[in-house]
């Protein structure tokens, strides 16, 4: 994969490298995010040991470990002598290690502990009774596992680590490097079907727009990434079917436990549990209003689809898999999406429009954004609300996707709607409008 962006991951672990003490870093994030890139750049200066942690029994696992181990120290014997076992394998890799200051890398280090059980007993113990520098790196995609038997509390290597990395799917801004030619409706269209999701965005950018980008690699049996929900889901939970109905229903818009649960047959007194399964794979996000003063006691939440592909999935591929697979993409595209792209790239615009705030909010609003937020009760909905606490001034934002925007009529709405806020009373307001139609006015903020 391209190595786009991770510059802040990038140069913290080249930080930890240089550190005197032992250093132990998890690295984590769903599939397709460029951990492997980005620790394979870390590695390539650093003469690093790096395993691809297979996905087979200890004894093979074992075959392949001795091998790299071969390979990467020059040690021809090694290709001839076998090691009893793991316990012995990783003695010598850790010996090794601190002799030569090499790095230790374990890329999807959850298939190590599946294929190995025990082995990350194994590491903990050579990990306590070591008081010399060492780096390792212990990498994984199942969230799950790594959530669990390496940062748990539960876990052997549990209060080890010095250092732990979420990678996160890239921003609009960032994954636009991709698409370097394209204009900002392509750009956006493509972040809307594909999301932040490096491996997917360089795929797509091989095609000649985001149209025939959808066509080839999603809605085509044999596309690329029409079964890449279910490898994601499947890899890491024991009943995918009632989370597909899950993430169906978020897809649909359904947004609250009580109406999830209900359209997607879930029993209502076990529908929070898998929200939560969701959230913690990052799959999910839960949503509060930017005024709650207890966000997770909030009985106002709500819960959306944190990833565009996903949502683009499960709005059009998941409940149209036999028109797909009778090989009439072409007809579900013209006859289902491209009507319903304005609808559908609604909550795209204003997820861009949130980050194009968060990063460049002095340029656009004339003040450094401490809080980014929505705003919804009973009566009103605003959907962004930008907040500098500390000088007690907010900004009220509406996105609209549409080329052809009445600014003024919006911005009479948004005032409106602004003044039943309460909480806010006192402070400076100011309202904004951001679209892709070009006008004059003051409060609004072109984004095309």
């Amino acid at each position: 994969m391209t190595f786009f962006n991770r510059i802040q991951e990038l140069k913290l672990l080249n930080e930890s490298a240089t550190e005197k003490d032992k250093q132990l870093v998890v690295i984590f994030g769903r599939r397709r995010l460029g951990k492997t890139t980005l620790l394979r750049n870390f590695a390539k200066t650093k003469d690093a040991f790096f395993f691809s942690c297979p996905i087979s029994t200890a004894s093979e696992a074992l075959r392949h470990f001795q091998q790299q181990m071969a390979d990467a120290f020059d040690e021809p014997i090694l290709k001839k002598a076998e090691f009893p076992g793991w316990q012995e394998a990783l003695e010598y890799l850790f010996e090794t290690s601190i002799q030569r200051n090499i790095p230790l890398i374990f890329d999807e280090f959850p298939y190590l502990i599946k294929s190995v059980p025990g082995v990350d007993t194994i590491i903990k113990h050579l990990w306590d009774k070591n008081d010399k520098k060492i780096w390792i790196g212990l990498c994984g995609s199942l969230i799950s596992v790594m959530q669990e038997k390496v940062l748990g509390k539960d876990a052997p290597l549990y209060g080890r680590r010095s250092e732990i990395m979420q990678i996160k799917p890239f921003t609009f801004h960032d994954i636009s490097l991709f698409y370097p030619n394209s204009t900002f409706e392509d750009k956006a269209l493509w972040f809307g079907y594909f999301g932040g999701v490096p491996a997917y965005a360089e795929k797509a950018s091989s095609y000649g727009s985001p149209f025939e980008s959808i066509e080839k690699m999603i809605l085509n049996e044999n596309g690329v990434l029409y079964q890449e929900p279910e490898f994601l889901v499947r890899e890491e939970l024991r009943e995918p079917g009632a989370y597909f109905s899950i993430l169906h229903s978020l897809a649909s818009g359904k947004t609250r436990p009580n109406e999830i649960a209900q359209d997607s047959g879930v029993p209502h007194s076990g529908i929070n549990k898998y929200l939560d399964t969701l959230k913690r794979m990052q799959l999910i996000e839960r949503r509060v209003p930017i005024t709650e003063k207890n966000p997770e006691r909030s009985t106002k939440a709500l819960y959306l689809l944190a990833d565009n592909f996903l949502r683009f999935w499960f709005r059009y591929v998941f409940p149209n898999r036999s028109i797909i697979e009778l090989g009439r993409g072409r007809q579900l595209l013209e006859r289902f999406v491209k009507p319903d792209l304005d609808i559908f790239m609604g909550p795209i615009f204003e997820q861009i429009c949130h980050q194009e705030l968060n990063k460049n909010g002095k340029k656009l609003i004339g003040w450094e954004p401490l809080k980014i937020g929505r705003y919804w009760d009973r009566q009103i909905e605003i959907d962004i609300v930008v907040e500098d606490t500390l000088s007690q001034r907010v900004a009220f934002v509406e996105c609209k996707w549409g080329k052809r925007v009445n600014v003024n009529k919006v911005l009479n709405g948004l005032r409106k709607k602004s003044d039943l806020i309460t909480s806010y009373a006192g402070w400076k307001k100011q309202c904004y409008v951001i679209s892709r139609s070009k006008t004059s006015n003051p409060n609004h903020i072109f984004l095309g």
